[in-house]
């Protein structure tokens, strides 16, 4: 992973109530508190999971005993700093793991495939078209027989998000939801509706290129 973007910078923009990353976090925690409610979820791996924002307040307003095991996946220290604070302020010792390490690297998170829900938010922006298509064909090992994967796209020129859409449905999944601001980002819900891939996870899933 490259050192290019000041990420802690990055993740002050949810500072802004206005803008876009913070209505894509209401839309994205929407999605998770939906699947949480709906299905049956006891294991949940993030990957590139910031200081866990997405998932954690969710998981904080849940009954001690429907809470799902869940591993964040962080590279950047400060961040995973951050995300254990949270854990430990809201008593969520008992359901979260947090890892400091880069999480392309399968190797890291491996043990705990194949998940209920697998969250890929603020990836597919930041690596390459054969690395989102290579992480969304891996996507259909990593979680259990009709589990669901949320994921994140901006609206960044070329626009992927339709294109992405595309490869869930040609790696087994089928959209149940599609939340979208057309001019900055797009949540995207996604459920296998096959028994799981038996292929084998490749050792690397993608590579940050900034």
């Amino acid at each position: 992973m490259t050192e290019s973007t000041d990420w802690i910078a990055w993740h002050r923009q949810y500072d802004d109530p206005d803008s876009s990353l913070s209505r894509r976090l209401v839309a994205v925690r929407a999605r998770v508190r939906q699947v949480l409610d709906e299905r049956t979820v006891s294991t949940v791996l993030s990957l590139c999971a910031g200081d866990g924002r997405d998932i954690l307040p969710v998981l904080a307003d849940l009954p001690a005993d429907r809470r799902p095991r869940v591993t964040l996946v962080e590279a950047h220290p400060q961040l995973t700093s951050a995300a254990s604070a949270t854990v430990r302020a809201d008593e969520l010792a008992g359901s979260v793991a947090v890892i400091t390490g880069d999480a392309g690297d399968a190797s890291l998170w491996k043990p705990e495939v194949p998940v209920d829900l697998l969250m890929l938010c603020g990836i597919f922006g930041n690596i390459s078209e054969t690395d989102i298509r290579a992480t969304i064909a891996a996507a259909a090992v990593m979680v259990t027989g009709h589990g669901t994967v949320i994921w994140t796209r901006g609206s960044t020129d070329p626009d992927l998000r339709p294109v992405i859409r595309t490869w869930f449905a040609e790696a087994g999944f089928t959209e149940v939801g599609w939340d979208s601001d057309p001019a900055s980002f797009g949540v995207g819900t996604n459920r296998l509706a096959t028994a799981p891939s038996e292929a084998a996870l490749p050792d690397r899933l993608f590579t940050f290129l900034r």
